[in-house]
């Protein structure tokens, strides 16, 4: 039991390593509108993003005062972009579908440095110690009652004796 409790603390500590530099992303399909994604994002962060569409969607991006950072106009397959953050503030990623038709897309990014909201770190930390506390819990209860069932064998065995063989045993 406390080697499974291992391996599962290692497990999940290289899920959180693993989850430290992967990148961020979301799917959502996009009828004929528009739909924005919001980020606080401080000013000197390098974004690296990409998008892939399965269909034609115009994609902009707008830094805080509203001025045009990143324009890719029509996308119709998998483009990356990337800008570096002038000023901190909310950046708004544009995503519009002038088509009848509705499309899927994957909007997909990474920064350096990892912007707060977008950290799993925590999350994982808080999932760790918790598989972490059950894992001991639960060996500590193993042991007890297998340190239980010892002493009550051991008391049947003394009872089965003969109070010579218990005499002999104390000697």
């Amino acid at each position: 039991m406390l080697t499974f409790a291992v391996l599962t603390a290692l497990l999940l500590t290289s899920a959180a390593a693993s989850q430290v530099s992967a990148a961020s992303s979301t799917s959502f399909n996009l009828a004929q509108e528009t739909n924005q994604i919001q980020y606080k994002i401080p000013s000197g962060t390098q974004f690296n993003g990409s998008i892939a569409t399965s269909g034609m969607v115009r994609f902009w991006v707008t830094a805080p005062g509203g001025a045009e950072v990143v324009n890719l106009g029509i996308v119709d397959k998998t483009t990356p972009f990337s800008f570096v953050a002038q000023q901190n503030g909310t950046y708004t990623f544009n995503f519009e579908n002038d088509m009848p038709n509705t499309i899927t897309v994957t909007f997909s990014y990474t920064t350096n440095p990892q912007l707060p909201e977008t950290s799993t770190v925590p999350n994982m930390t808080y999932i760790l110690i918790g598989v972490v506390a059950v894992a001991v819990a639960g060996s500590l209860i193993i042991i007890f009652a297998v340190r239980r069932k010892n002493k009550k064998v051991a008391t049947l065995q003394d009872k089965q004796l003969s109070p010579h063989d218990q005499a002999k045993q104390k000697f």
